[in-house]
């Protein structure tokens, strides 16, 4: 299926409600999208159900879609919008049939093989990042050809195929030692700061590595938007990529050809250092939807609502999606 069409539903909603406060024409968007795809983004189901709780409407049915793709109830005890209902939410046994029922579909559907082999790429990335730049800069461009390869083999792995950041999702299935943590300590006991970014909601590994070389992004172009048209990566972790190449470009190894920034930006990368770039609003935000994402009117929207109303909207590695 064609997710073009799903990103450009979800940016609907969030027009509808965080610019121009209409509610049930948000909600309407977000119900057409996650009724027409069988693989949504987490992220957007608990987003949906944080404008439904906050615009008192019935927001516990995208919960329980959500369980079907790896949310926890933790994971709203972060959201300071449902504090104050979480126990309820947690005790309630309803929802609690709902998780393990839902919790049994989305473990069926998570490809343990291939997680376990992202798992010893990213732990060996974080070892080998402390090598010199020269010998990790060679590293580097061999893990991409190994993720390109597994890509043509299996597809990106990303939340449709491994699932999100877990870090005893193995526990589960009876393999506790393959869990994260665990499994790290083959490779070196100096990791204590990299496990599964739990808070994340997304499947964060690959996008680190990624991250680590700041020419992912145009030595994966094209294939970067067949993947988010199939739904193998959010469109905001591709602009997050995109601003990757104007972070470090003084090193002597760096060798992406940089864009010019008046061609866009997407202000997704919180290290990027967007004041010395000259891109405006209308620039960035023609970029933004050539890869089906929003402006950036609504972006600020969505922080302030962070801010004033005790929402949690962003998430994906530093909050890109």
């Amino acid at each position: 299926m064609d997710y073009s069409v799903y990103h450009r539903a979800i940016n609907n909603a969030e027009r509808c409600f965080f610019i121009e406060n209409q509610s049930d024409s948000c909600l309407a968007y977000y119900d057409n999208a996650f009724g027409a795809f069988d693989f949504v983004f987490v992220k957007d189901l608990v987003n949906a159900a944080q404008i439904a709780f906050f615009s008192k409407k019935p927001f516990e049915k995208y919960l329980i879609r959500g369980f079907e793709l790896g949310l926890k109830p933790e994971h709203l005890e972060r959201i300071p919008l449902f504090r104050p209902v979480y126990n309820d939410l947690y005790n309630n046994k309803d929802l609690q049939a709902a998780y393990a029922a839902g919790r049994e579909k989305y473990l069926k559907r998570i490809d343990f093989n291939y997680l376990l082999k992202v798992y010893d790429l990213c732990i060996q990335d974080q070892v080998d990042k402390s090598k010199s730049e020269q010998e990790y800069t060679a590293i580097k461009k061999d893990n991409l050809k190994t993720l390109l390869r597994w890509i043509g083999e299996k597809g990106f792995p990303g939340d449709k195929i491994i699932g999100i950041s877990d870090r005893n999702i193995f526990a589960e299935i009876g393999s506790p030692q393959l869990d994260i943590d665990t499994r790290k300590l083959k490779f070196s006991n100096r990791l204590d700061y990299y496990s599964a970014e739990q808070v994340s909601l997304s499947s964060a590994y690959i996008i680190i590595l990624m991250v680590h070389d700041q020419c992912t992004f145009p030595q994966m172009d094209s294939l970067l938007k067949k993947l988010v048209l199939k739904g193998e990566i959010h469109p905001g972790e591709a602009g997050l990529l995109y601003d990757n190449m104007f972070r470090n470009v003084n090193s002597k190894h760096y060798s992406c050809a940089i864009p010019n920034a008046s061609k866009g930006l997407f202000y997704l990368n919180q290290f990027c250092n967007y004041s010395t770039l000259q891109c405006t609003e209308e620039q960035a935000d023609a970029l933004r939807a050539q890869w089906f994402l929003g402006p950036l009117r609504v972006q600020k929207a969505k922080k302030k609502y962070e801010q004033e109303s005790g929402f949690k909207l962003f998430y994906g590695f530093w909050g890109c999606t």
